[in-house]
Protein backbone atom coordinates (compact mmCIF):
# COMPACT_ATOMS: atom_id res chain seq x y z
CA UNK A 1 0.00 0.00 0.00
CA UNK A 2 1.46 3.41 -1.29
CA UNK A 3 2.45 5.27 2.09
CA UNK A 4 0.15 8.74 2.59
CA UNK A 5 2.11 12.04 2.01
CA UNK A 6 2.81 13.97 5.22
CA UNK A 7 3.79 16.94 6.40
CA UNK A 8 4.70 18.49 9.60
CA UNK A 9 3.85 21.75 11.62
CA UNK A 10 5.49 23.06 14.74
CA UNK A 11 2.99 26.14 14.96
CA UNK A 12 3.72 28.17 18.60
CA UNK A 13 2.71 31.25 19.73
CA UNK A 14 4.85 33.57 17.60
CA UNK A 15 6.28 31.17 14.86
CA UNK A 16 4.74 29.19 12.21
CA UNK A 17 7.40 25.89 11.06
CA UNK A 18 6.17 23.31 8.42
CA UNK A 19 8.38 20.74 6.85
CA UNK A 20 7.55 18.24 4.10
CA UNK A 21 9.69 14.95 3.87
CA UNK A 22 10.82 13.58 0.92
CA UNK A 23 10.08 9.47 1.08
CA UNK A 24 14.04 8.91 2.20
CA UNK A 25 13.10 10.75 5.73
CA UNK A 26 15.21 14.03 4.26
CA UNK A 27 13.64 17.35 4.60
CA UNK A 28 12.55 18.06 1.05
CA UNK A 29 10.90 21.88 1.82
CA UNK A 30 10.82 24.32 4.68
CA UNK A 31 8.55 26.83 5.24
CA UNK A 32 8.06 29.84 7.88
CA UNK A 33 6.21 32.43 9.06
CA UNK A 34 5.28 35.04 11.64
CA UNK A 35 1.92 33.17 12.14
CA UNK A 36 1.82 32.24 15.59
CA UNK A 37 -1.33 31.43 17.28
CA UNK A 38 -1.67 34.67 18.72
CA UNK A 39 -1.22 36.50 15.95
CA UNK A 40 -4.90 34.32 14.25
CA UNK A 41 -7.66 36.22 14.39
CA UNK A 42 -11.39 34.68 15.25
CA UNK A 43 -9.63 31.71 16.04
CA UNK A 44 -9.49 30.96 11.90
CA UNK A 45 -6.36 28.32 12.52
CA UNK A 46 -8.07 26.75 9.38
CA UNK A 47 -7.61 29.73 6.88
CA UNK A 48 -4.04 30.21 7.92
CA UNK A 49 -3.34 26.78 7.36
CA UNK A 50 -4.69 27.09 4.02
CA UNK A 51 -2.63 30.73 3.47
CA UNK A 52 0.66 29.49 4.46
CA UNK A 53 1.12 26.08 2.96
CA UNK A 54 -2.18 24.90 0.62
CA UNK A 55 -0.02 24.52 -2.50
CA UNK A 56 1.93 21.58 -0.10
CA UNK A 57 -2.06 19.77 1.06
CA UNK A 58 -2.92 17.50 -1.47
CA UNK A 59 -5.55 15.14 -1.38
CA UNK A 60 -4.60 11.66 1.29
CA UNK A 61 -2.44 13.54 3.21
CA UNK A 62 -1.28 13.42 7.04
CA UNK A 63 -0.55 16.63 8.29
CA UNK A 64 1.13 16.13 12.39
CA UNK A 65 0.22 19.57 14.24
CA UNK A 66 2.41 20.20 17.51
CA UNK A 67 3.37 23.01 19.60
CA UNK A 68 1.29 25.39 20.80
CA UNK A 69 -1.47 25.03 18.50
CA UNK A 70 -2.75 21.96 20.10
CA UNK A 71 -3.26 24.14 23.86
CA UNK A 72 -6.24 25.15 25.13
CA UNK A 73 -5.64 28.20 23.51
CA UNK A 74 -5.09 26.81 19.95
CA UNK A 75 -6.98 24.79 17.73
CA UNK A 76 -7.73 21.44 19.07
CA UNK A 77 -6.63 20.94 22.52
CA UNK A 78 -5.07 17.69 22.60
CA UNK A 79 -4.60 15.90 26.42
CA UNK A 80 -0.82 15.28 27.24
CA UNK A 81 0.38 12.00 27.48
CA UNK A 82 2.16 10.87 30.80
CA UNK A 83 5.55 9.84 31.24
CA UNK A 84 7.39 7.44 30.42
CA UNK A 85 6.80 8.51 26.84
CA UNK A 86 8.50 8.06 23.74
CA UNK A 87 7.86 9.11 20.21
CA UNK A 88 5.66 6.49 19.12
CA UNK A 89 2.92 7.20 22.37
CA UNK A 90 2.94 11.18 21.20
CA UNK A 91 1.75 9.55 17.88
CA UNK A 92 -0.65 6.97 18.98
CA UNK A 93 -2.21 9.94 21.22
CA UNK A 94 -2.95 12.50 18.98
CA UNK A 95 -6.53 13.98 18.10
CA UNK A 96 -7.29 12.94 14.71
CA UNK A 97 -9.62 15.64 12.79
CA UNK A 98 -10.65 14.61 9.06
CA UNK A 99 -10.42 17.52 6.75
CA UNK A 100 -11.72 17.75 3.39
CA UNK A 101 -10.43 15.75 0.07
CA UNK A 102 -9.09 12.80 2.45
CA UNK A 103 -6.52 15.06 4.45
CA UNK A 104 -6.26 14.04 8.49
CA UNK A 105 -5.14 16.38 10.91
CA UNK A 106 -3.30 14.97 13.85
CA UNK A 107 -2.47 17.13 16.91
CA UNK A 108 0.04 15.71 18.70
CA UNK A 109 -0.41 15.93 22.69
CA UNK A 110 2.55 17.54 24.68
CA UNK A 111 3.97 15.13 27.98
CA UNK A 112 3.01 15.92 31.93
CA UNK A 113 3.72 14.89 35.25
CA UNK A 114 1.86 14.52 37.97
CA UNK A 115 3.96 13.94 40.82
CA UNK A 116 5.77 14.45 42.67
CA UNK A 117 4.63 18.20 41.59
CA UNK A 118 2.82 18.43 38.31
CA UNK A 119 4.72 19.52 34.98
CA UNK A 120 4.18 20.16 31.27
CA UNK A 121 6.05 20.79 27.99
CA UNK A 122 4.60 21.13 24.58
CA UNK A 123 6.88 21.00 21.81
CA UNK A 124 10.17 19.84 23.74
CA UNK A 125 9.66 16.69 23.87
CA UNK A 126 10.28 16.71 19.73
CA UNK A 127 13.39 18.39 20.13
CA UNK A 128 14.45 15.46 23.01
CA UNK A 129 13.82 12.95 20.36
CA UNK A 130 15.13 14.46 17.74
CA UNK A 131 18.94 14.63 19.59
CA UNK A 132 18.81 10.88 21.04
CA UNK A 133 18.70 7.38 20.24
CA UNK A 134 16.04 5.14 20.33
CA UNK A 135 17.10 3.57 23.23
CA UNK A 136 19.69 6.12 24.56
CA UNK A 137 19.95 7.28 28.66
CA UNK A 138 21.35 10.71 28.36
CA UNK A 139 20.28 13.89 30.20
CA UNK A 140 18.93 16.46 28.10
CA UNK A 141 18.60 20.46 28.83
CA UNK A 142 16.29 22.76 26.95
CA UNK A 143 17.13 25.89 28.31
CA UNK A 144 14.82 29.09 28.04
CA UNK A 145 12.12 31.15 29.02
CA UNK A 146 11.02 28.44 30.75
CA UNK A 147 14.02 25.85 31.08
CA UNK A 148 13.52 21.92 30.75
CA UNK A 149 16.13 19.57 32.54
CA UNK A 150 14.62 15.60 30.63
CA UNK A 151 15.53 12.51 32.10
CA UNK A 152 15.94 9.97 28.97
CA UNK A 153 15.97 6.67 29.82
CA UNK A 154 16.28 3.78 27.51
CA UNK A 155 14.77 5.83 24.95
CA UNK A 156 11.84 6.76 26.68
CA UNK A 157 11.01 10.54 28.39
CA UNK A 158 11.23 9.46 32.24
CA UNK A 159 10.76 12.31 33.89
CA UNK A 160 11.09 16.16 33.37
CA UNK A 161 11.36 19.33 35.62
CA UNK A 162 10.76 23.04 34.27
CA UNK A 163 13.05 26.02 35.76
CA UNK A 164 11.63 29.48 34.70
CA UNK A 165 15.18 30.64 34.71
CA UNK A 166 14.95 32.73 31.55
CA UNK A 167 11.55 34.87 32.48
CA UNK A 168 12.49 35.39 35.92
CA UNK A 169 15.79 37.29 34.54
CA UNK A 170 13.73 39.12 32.19
CA UNK A 171 11.18 39.99 35.23
CA UNK A 172 14.06 40.86 37.31
CA UNK A 173 15.85 42.84 34.88
CA UNK A 174 12.77 44.79 33.74
CA UNK A 175 10.61 45.68 36.41
CA UNK A 176 12.88 44.98 39.96
CA UNK A 177 15.08 47.00 41.38
CA UNK A 178 17.71 45.68 40.18
CA UNK A 179 17.27 46.58 37.09
CA UNK A 180 17.56 50.57 37.56
CA UNK A 181 21.54 49.78 37.52
CA UNK A 182 22.03 47.45 34.70
CA UNK A 183 22.54 48.51 30.88
CA UNK A 184 20.37 47.29 28.23
CA UNK A 185 23.78 46.37 25.83
CA UNK A 186 25.85 43.66 27.68
CA UNK A 187 29.69 44.75 28.14
CA UNK A 188 32.56 43.48 26.85
CA UNK A 189 32.99 41.54 30.54
CA UNK A 190 29.70 40.35 30.68
CA UNK A 191 30.66 36.56 29.78
CA UNK A 192 33.44 37.11 32.97
CA UNK A 193 30.51 38.47 35.36
CA UNK A 194 28.49 35.62 34.25
CA UNK A 195 31.08 33.02 34.87
CA UNK A 196 31.75 34.46 38.21
CA UNK A 197 28.18 34.81 39.29
CA UNK A 198 27.96 30.82 38.12
CA UNK A 199 31.30 30.33 40.32
CA UNK A 200 29.43 32.11 43.07
CA UNK A 201 27.11 29.14 43.35
CA UNK A 202 28.81 26.49 42.28
CA UNK A 203 31.52 27.31 45.04
CA UNK A 204 29.16 27.21 48.21
CA UNK A 205 29.43 31.17 48.42
CA UNK A 206 25.92 31.34 48.97
CA UNK A 207 22.95 31.80 51.29
CA UNK A 208 20.09 31.19 48.79
CA UNK A 209 18.42 32.19 45.61
CA UNK A 210 16.86 35.50 47.47
CA UNK A 211 19.98 36.77 49.20
CA UNK A 212 22.18 35.87 45.96
CA UNK A 213 20.34 37.90 42.82
CA UNK A 214 20.33 41.05 45.53
CA UNK A 215 24.13 40.69 45.50
CA UNK A 216 23.88 42.00 41.80
CA UNK A 217 22.46 45.57 43.42
CA UNK A 218 24.55 45.71 47.20
CA UNK A 219 27.57 44.77 45.31
CA UNK A 220 27.12 47.68 42.23
CA UNK A 221 26.29 50.15 45.72
CA UNK A 222 29.25 48.93 47.12
CA UNK A 223 31.82 49.07 44.33
CA UNK A 224 32.23 45.48 44.51
CA UNK A 225 30.80 44.97 41.01
CA UNK A 226 31.10 47.39 37.82
CA UNK A 227 27.22 48.24 36.92
CA UNK A 228 27.71 47.47 33.72
CA UNK A 229 28.37 43.75 34.83
CA UNK A 230 25.32 43.53 36.94
CA UNK A 231 23.05 42.09 34.25
CA UNK A 232 26.07 39.09 33.42
CA UNK A 233 26.28 38.52 37.11
CA UNK A 234 22.55 37.85 37.77
CA UNK A 235 22.22 35.34 34.56
CA UNK A 236 25.07 33.45 35.49
CA UNK A 237 23.52 33.35 39.26
CA UNK A 238 19.84 32.08 38.35
CA UNK A 239 21.55 29.57 35.67
CA UNK A 240 24.24 28.64 38.73
CA UNK A 241 21.12 27.53 41.16
CA UNK A 242 18.96 26.15 38.14
CA UNK A 243 22.20 23.80 37.52
CA UNK A 244 22.99 22.93 40.81
CA UNK A 245 19.24 22.19 41.61
CA UNK A 246 19.18 20.25 38.25
CA UNK A 247 22.22 18.11 38.56
CA UNK A 248 21.20 17.26 42.35
CA UNK A 249 17.79 15.78 41.01
CA UNK A 250 19.37 14.19 37.60
CA UNK A 251 22.38 12.40 38.40
CA UNK A 252 24.35 12.05 35.04
CA UNK A 253 24.02 8.38 33.90
CA UNK A 254 24.70 9.41 29.95
CA UNK A 255 25.35 11.69 27.35
CA UNK A 256 24.44 15.44 28.72
CA UNK A 257 23.10 17.56 25.85
CA UNK A 258 22.07 20.93 25.92
CA UNK A 259 19.61 21.76 23.22
CA UNK A 260 18.02 25.62 22.00
CA UNK A 261 19.55 28.94 20.84
CA UNK A 262 23.24 28.92 20.41
CA UNK A 263 24.26 31.79 22.34
CA UNK A 264 21.98 30.09 25.76
CA UNK A 265 23.46 26.67 24.67
CA UNK A 266 26.76 27.62 24.73
CA UNK A 267 26.27 29.52 27.91
CA UNK A 268 25.08 26.37 30.00
CA UNK A 269 27.55 24.69 28.61
CA UNK A 270 30.26 26.75 30.04
CA UNK A 271 28.68 26.73 32.91
CA UNK A 272 28.09 23.19 33.50
CA UNK A 273 31.65 22.75 32.99
CA UNK A 274 32.03 24.69 35.88
CA UNK A 275 30.57 22.06 38.05
CA UNK A 276 32.87 19.44 36.84
CA UNK A 277 30.22 18.39 33.91
CA UNK A 278 30.97 17.78 29.93
CA UNK A 279 28.46 18.41 28.14
CA UNK A 280 27.43 18.52 24.14
CA UNK A 281 25.51 20.88 22.01
CA UNK A 282 22.54 19.07 20.62
CA UNK A 283 21.60 19.78 16.63
CA UNK A 284 20.14 23.40 16.41
CA UNK A 285 17.65 21.14 13.70
CA UNK A 286 16.64 19.19 16.64
CA UNK A 287 12.92 20.01 16.16
CA UNK A 288 13.62 18.58 12.04
CA UNK A 289 14.96 15.91 13.37
CA UNK A 290 12.60 14.50 15.51
CA UNK A 291 9.73 15.73 13.10
CA UNK A 292 11.03 13.52 10.24
CA UNK A 293 11.51 10.66 13.23
CA UNK A 294 7.94 10.96 13.56
CA UNK A 295 7.39 11.49 10.16
CA UNK A 296 8.70 7.85 9.70
CA UNK A 297 7.08 5.78 12.16
CA UNK A 298 4.35 5.00 9.55
CA UNK A 299 1.31 5.19 11.86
Amino acid sequence: MTQRARLVVDWGTSNFRCYRFAPDGTVAQTHQAAAGILSVTDRDFASVLQREIGAWMTPDMDIFLSGMITSRNGWVETPYVGTPARLVDLAKAAVVVDGENGIRMHFLPGVAMHSPTPDVMRGEEIQVFGVTGERETATVILPGTHSKWVELRDGALQRFSSFMTGEVFGVLKAHSILGRLMDEAPSESDEQAFIEGVRQVGNHQTVGLLHDIFTTRSGVLLGQLPAQDSAGRLSGLLIGHEIRDGLAAYPVTGRVLVVGDAFLAQRYQRALAEFGISAELGSPLASVHGFAKLSALGL
